[in-house]
């Protein structure tokens, strides 16, 4: 199986992509990382300023730098004849995603955002229990993301480079919408804390096909990364759902009228799924279509709570 290359935007010291994703990249057997890129060219290899980065014959590029940088480098990299792999979110404002989308489809190249907790089998259950109605219809949602507060010079607090919580944590539930449900309509209740202009924390209310979905997220809380399904015969309850290090033993506690008992998942690191997934299916159409599909719906949801 040959290597795919693949060119790094954001890698700063103590980032996501350095504690979680570049020790799949070098692990893994799917890609191999060519090139970073820097603002100057550190006269180091695979060290490349920004022209000449983009000058490379990388198959794929992962952007991980600051959110408002997204749009610039996917625009840029789509041009280079990149497939593209994002952080999220996948841009902050979607009034340009239309062309970024056509701009896609004409180089027959992926868009990717990185949900990586969609790969896992905790999830894949999950989506086959809501399709097969196992435990009847869904009655509710409730979801959170939601950690204590970081350090003050971390970048989620500046408007300028991190812009708030809103597009680190709220992001996660939101996302729900496009890989479990089809929200259609307009939010029901919305409200955020904010502070020097950053969103911390709020709350947000969808409501579907008679489904009420109840998503919490932000700083300055009690640590919570959970996902809670109400069906009309039982209820289903995951503690670490988005967010899991790698092989960590996930456990999906069910409750029913007449019993309880808990499904064991482990061995499993949703990063190396996510990548395997992405390596074997980035030439199929349907694939490119799919996650077209979930990046517009999720880029437009979230303008729609984030503006209204």
């Amino acid at each position: 199986m040959r290597y795919k290359s693949l060119g790094v935007i954001g890698s700063g010291k103590g980032s996501h992509f350095q504690k979680s994703i570049e020790p799949v990249l070098k692990k893994g057997k799917f890609f191999k990382i060519e090139g970073f890129l820097k603002k100057k060219s550190l006269n180091r290899k695979k060290y490349f300023a920004e022209k000449e980065f983009f000058k490379k014959k990388f198959d794929f590029v992962y952007i991980a730098c600051p959110s408002q940088l997204h749009e610039k480098y996917i625009i840029k990299s789509l041009n280079a004849g990149f497939n593209v792999i994002c952080e999220k979110p996948f841009v902050t404002k979607s009034k340009n995603l239309k062309k970024i989308i056509k701009l896609a489809k004409k180089n027959k190249k992926l868009i990717f955002e990185c949900f990586m907790y969609a790969y896992h089998p905790v999830f894949l259950y999950i989506k086959k229990l809501i399709k097969t109605k196992k435990f009847g219809t869904i009655s509710y949602v409730s979801s959170n993301f939601r950690y204590p507060s970081l350090k003050k010079d971390d970048n989620k607090y500046s408007k300028k480079l991190g812009n708030g919580f809103f597009y680190d944590t709220a992001v996660y539930p939101i996302s729900l919408e496009s890989y479990l449900f089809k929200f259609k309509g307009k939010p029901k209740i919305y409200q955020k804390i904010l502070k020097n202009n950053v969103d911390l924390k709020g709350y947000v209310t969808l409501e579907s096909n008679l489904v009420k979905r109840f998503y919490f997220w932000g700083e300055g809380q009690n640590y919570s990364n959970n996902l809670e399904v109400f069906f009309k015969n039982a209820s289903i309850f995951v503690h670490k759902f988005y967010s899991k290090k790698p092989k960590e033993i996930i456990f999906l506690k069910i409750n029913t009228i007449k019993k309880s008992f808990t499904k064991k998942f482990e061995n499993s690191n949703h990063f190396e799924l996510m990548f395997k997934t992405i390596k074997k299916n980035y030439k199929k159409n349907s694939f490119l279509r799919k996650n077209r599909e979930l990046i517009y719906n999720q880029s437009k949801l979230l303008d729609l709570i984030r503006f209204s």
